[in-house]
């Protein structure tokens, strides 16, 4: 089977950098961003099985971009999770842009894979079912 391909959007480049070495290291194939403008071109031409974004960057924030993603022609199959220091006070709204699962930052990296995994679980076993 081959390893699921990710995409991590994050205008920090530390953090982005440490979250696809965790989900490299958890056995994923991973793509970076720095904005969300950038992502949307990757998502494009990608068609990655997960996104895992900031909520908080510059001229396209995570909201928008979870908004743009699920209007995308990969939207139904794509998981989208958001980290973020604002996640008790943004979570709800970060869910109705149509994120799956909001993970407060410093998130810890088993958490980070275990979430994902667990939503590519999901994801692969509804659409063999229909």
């Amino acid at each position: 089977m081959t390893a699921p391909l990710g995409l991590v959007v994050d205008d920090d480049r530390h953090v982005r950098s440490f979250f696809a070495k965790v989900l490299r290291r958890g056995g994923m194939e991973i793509l970076e961003a720095s904005s969300g403008w950038e992502a949307l071109l990757i998502a494009q031409t990608s068609s990655p099985a997960f996104v895992v974004t900031d909520l908080q960057m510059p001229e396209l924030d995570g909201l928008e971009l979870c908004r743009r993603l699920r209007r995308s022609r990969n939207a139904a199959r794509l998981a989208i999770v958001m980290v973020t220091g604002a996640a008790a006070t943004q979570g709800d709204e970060a869910i109705a842009a149509g994120c799956d699962v909001v993970l407060e930052k410093p998130c810890s990296p088993v958490l980070l894979v275990t979430t994902i995994q667990r939503l590519l679980d999901k994801r692969f076993r509804s659409t063999r079912t229909h």
